[in-house]
This record gives C-alpha cells, sequence and structure tokens, in this order.
C-alpha cells in the first residue's frame, strides 16, 4: 500500500505541474502550459518603428529573405541571430531603413508564427497523451487495489504482477512526456523574446 500510495502521490503532483488550471479567460483544455495560450503573435505588440507592411512578398528580396533565414529559424541560438541581425542592419545605408526594417521584421515575425504555430500544436498533442497515459495508469491502479497483495492464488499472483509490470510502463511514459512538456512549453516564450530582441535592434538604428 505504501508503493501504491507514492505512486498515486507522483501522479498526482505530474498532474498539477504539467498541466495547471488555465488563466482566467483560457478554457482550451489542450493547453498545458503555465503560460497563456498566445496563438498568433501580433508584430505591432512589438514593434515601434515606421508602420509595418501588409501582405508584403518579403522573400523577393534576397537581402530580406537572407537576414530573416539567419536570425528566425529556433534552430539558432537567439545570441547569433542577434549578432546576424545587428551585423545586417548596420550596413543598410540610413536613407533605405525606414523602408527596408519594417519589412525584415514583418518576414520575421511571419516565420517566427509558423514556427510558433507547430510547437503549440506539439504541446497540444503531447497534453493528449498524457491525459491519455494518465487514465490508463488510473485503470491500472483500479485494477491492482482489487487484487490484495498478499493473495496466494498463483493465478491471481501472476495477474497482479502483469498490471504492476504495466502500470510500472505506464508510469515512467507519462514522467516522460512530462519531461518533454516541461522543455516544451519554454519554446514560445523563448520565440517571443526572440522578436522582442530583433525589434528592439532595428528601432535603435532607425534614423531619428
Amino acid at each position: 500500500m505504501r508503493v501504491l500510495l507514492s505512486l498515486t502521490l507522483i501522479l498526482a503532483a505530474g498532474n498539477a505541474l504539467a498541466a495547471p488550471p488555465p488563466p482566467a479567460g483560457q478554457t482550451n483544455p489542450d493547453w498545458p502550459c503555465h503560460q497563456r495560450l498566445v496563438p498568433q503573435l501580433t508584430a505591432a505588440t512589438y514593434w515601434g518603428g515606421p508602420p509595418l507592411p501588409e501582405h508584403v512578398d518579403w522573400r523577393a528580396d534576397k537581402r530580406v529573405a537572407a537576414v530573416v533565414q539567419a536570425t528566425a529559424p529556433r534552430e539558432i541560438p537567439a545570441d547569433e541571430g542577434e549578432k546576424a541581425l545587428t551585423r545586417f542592419a548596420d550596413k543598410v545605408p540610413k536613407g533605405q531603413r525606414a523602408a527596408l526594417y519594417p519589412k525584415v521584421f514583418a518576414g520575421i515575425v511571419e516565420e517566427i508564427n509558423s514556427q510558433r504555430g507547430s510547437v503549440i500544436t506539439r504541446i497540444q498533442d503531447l497534453a493528449h497523451r498524457q491525459r491519455d497515459m494518465g487514465e490508463l495508469v488510473s485503470k491500472a491502479t483500479t485494477e491492482l487495489q482489487a487484487i490484495p497483495a498478499e493473495t496466494t492464488d498463483p493465478d491471481k499472483q501472476q495477474q497482479r504482477a502483469e498490471i504492476v509490470q504495466r502500470r510500472g510502463y505506464l508510469i515512467r511514459n507519462f514522467e516522460e512526456v512530462e519531461r518533454t512538456l516541461r522543455y516544451t512549453c519554454e519554446v514560445p516564450v523563448d520565440l517571443e523574446a526572440r522578436l522582442g530582441t530583433y525589434a528592439r535592434v532595428l528601432t535603435d538604428r532607425l534614423p531619428s
């Protein structure tokens, strides 16, 4: 019974950490992160420079496309992306900055939103998987509690051993998903922070 109680407490703690109650106004049951779900980032939230272009084909400008690809992918460390953007921004003639910088930032926002969308979908899939795993653990626990640990019936002993093994496997999977969720929940936040840094790099270099 002590083992059963310990495992139950572990699962309860895991549920509390991986799937906290949603913040006020947020009712999405598939969002397990502490951070509020923001499906789409708005460029204007971060940008303080000239008006951003709408529906611009930034990929048609080779200079813009190159710097977006050198800064937006999350596989690129944020500090390296910042350095690449700084090098690009410093080389742009001051007379072109007010027109070019907004296009660059619009491209970065589009790419980061695309990446965040994929990550958010991944988080929701993991949340579904963890919830299903928790239900299976609960079911296995009920089955285990129905067979006394002190039973002398060989068939019952064998059945109980199989349940213990299955339940242990499920718990390990539950905890693995929890660890993955902890890491993955930080990715959208990191991308948002990167966007704020990039906005500052560009706006700080705009002509007065």
